[in-house]
């Protein structure tokens, strides 16, 4: 299973399970040490290469019809040079790319480029056809912006596509070439009466898949006295489905909090509010000190899939990425959402081209917090909605962007579920009670996905898709027409290289 292989990876040290590297383009990607993604085919010309000894591999996901699509090979002690050799000799192969959650500290807008090519969006409007909301915390933070000024922090776009990056200089995406030390979630108030979204959960269903640290629903590690603040944070999280694995506070047990520990939480939170009565369940993928990687992802979404069998998830949620060698896209991931993708849409539009509208499960993915315009995956994937983050005044000052982005939504103090810690003995921290306030694409990205399930379930969710005779639903009945509508609607404001604004308050 994908969550024991994240168990083993905890147990060794950050920086021994994260490498950098710098491409030939002088790019920087991050990488698993000693593996390399490859076909099957492939494995003779790495056993010539290391002087015929016995390999160590094993398949990326499951296999299907009786053949190994991909392998990760273990023990490989120069996993870049072994990928570009097999890729010279005409194979497909990867170092196993590493991602990490997109959460962030405002930097100082000082330090970023100033950009030339956004413009001052003087009439917002807020998007109105989104249902009034009914019951549930509204994160407080999440601004209705209706009048955003002239960005100031953002880099030009100059004029480059997905393969290049723009004229000014983007982000050098040096804040994760060492481990993190300390989260940058601070405590929050509970949100007040007067911020409580008007959403009330309706009887359509929808199935949300949120691969993240996992959710801890009790907020109290271990004090059973929750205070009011608690006790609200846990009641808002109590429809929440948890994998059998929880977000954990402190993995590495030195009694301060790990630096993405609550991250699933967090957005477990969100979605709740956004979207009442949806079916959330919240997977851990994502160690507590915010790193995945490729095959790591890749099997935890085949697993939950599989698991799912006839009735699959709707909407997946992913708030993390990374940068991949050379620019090109993760090759476990790249195959294993095309994949989830083509198995369920209709068999009547299968030959045709996988617009968003067409798609029976929709994958939602942070764009990052980088201040560039270099493809992040898993979000610049065409078939992937790519996310990026606004502020109370326009573009937020961290949010990655490009023609690869499709939307943007409030991601600057967005205020959320977290732990409460307290009462937690020897802790080594800031006091939180069940909230907490926190920036990032991150959190922008579950505002979108929320808003999508939201908008579906509005439409008749999963009871619209049962209506067509083969139980496939015509095109106006799957998710991905629902989220189509929500980015394409003329009434939403629009910024380029950021996508359209989704600002469901």
């Amino acid at each position: 299973m994908a969550t024991g292989r994240l168990k083993q990876l905890t147990s060794r040290p950050w920086d021994a399970r994260v490498q950098f590297r710098s491409d030939r383009s002088g790019k920087v990607f991050a990488y698993r040490p000693n593996q390399v993604i490859t076909t099957p085919a492939a494995l003779d010309r790495i056993r010539l290469r290391t002087g015929g000894r016995e390999l160590v591999y094993e398949p990326v996901v499951p296999e299907r019809d009786g053949e190994l699509d991909l392998v990760l090979v273990r023990g490989i002690a120069d996993p870049i040079g072994t990928a570009a050799e097999l890729r010279a000799a005409g194979f497909s192969a990867r170092p196993n790319h590493v991602f990490f959650a997109h959460p962030t500290a405002l930097p100082n807008p000082t330090a970023l480029p100033n950009p030339t090519a956004f413009p001052n969006p003087t009439a917002m409007p807020n998007p109105t056809a989104l249902p009034n909301p009914t019951a549930l915390p509204n994160p407080t933070a999440l601004p209705n912006p209706t009048a955003m000024p002239n960005p100031t922090a953002l880099p030009n776009p100059g004029g480059v596509g997905v393969g290049g990056c723009c004229d000014a200089p983007c982000g050098p995406w040096t804040a994760q070439l060492v481990a993190p030390r300390f989260s940058t979630a601070r405590p929050a108030l509970m949100p007040g009466a007067d911020a409580y979204s008007y959403r009330k959960a309706n009887g359509a269903a929808c199935k949300v898949l949120v691969v993240d640290t996992g959710v801890f629903k009790k907020i109290a590690p271990n004090s059973t006295d929750l205070g009011p603040a608690a006790l609200a944070a846990q009641a808002v999280l109590q429809d929440v489905n948890g994998s059998s694995d929880e977000d954990l506070w402190d993995d590495d047990a030195n009694k301060v909090l790990d630096p993405f520990a609550g991250h699933g939480t967090f957005i477990a939170g969100i979605f709740a509010n956004l979207a009442p009565g949806a079916d959330v369940t919240c997977e851990r993928g994502l160690t507590s000190f915010g790193d995945t990687d490729d095959v790591l992802i890749a099997r935890t979404l085949e697993e939950r899939f599989a698991e799912a069998g006839e009735e699959p998830y709707d909407i997946v949620s992913l708030s993390f990425g990374g940068f991949c060698e050379d620019d090109d896209p993760p090759i476990a991931l790249a195959r294993t959402i095309a994949s989830i993708q083509a198995r369920h849409r209709d068999p009547v539009n299968a030959d045709e081209s996988a617009d968003l509208i067409r798609e029976r499960v929709v994958f939602v993915a942070s764009a990052g917090n980088d201040a560039s315009c270099r493809p992040t995956w898993p979000a610049a994937f065409e078939n992937v909605i790519a996310v990026g983050a606004l502020g109370p005044h326009g573009p937020a000052p961290f949010t990655n962007h490009g023609p690869w982005v499709d939307a943007c939504a409030p991601g600057v103090d967005v205020v959320s579920t977290f732990f409460d810690l307290t009462d937690e003995a020897g802790y080594d921290g800031e006091d939180f009670d069940g909230w907490a306030s926190w920036s990032g694409t991150s959190f922008a990205a579950p505002v979108v996905a929320a808003s999508i399930a939201w908008e579906w379930m509005c439409r008749g969710g999963r009871d619209h898709l049962s209506e067509a005779p083969d139980h496939s639903g015509t095109a106006s009945g799957r998710p991905g027409h629902a989220a189509a509508w929500l980015l394409d609607r003329p009434g939403h404001f629009r910024y380029p290289w950021l996508g359209t604004v989704v600002n469901p308050h």
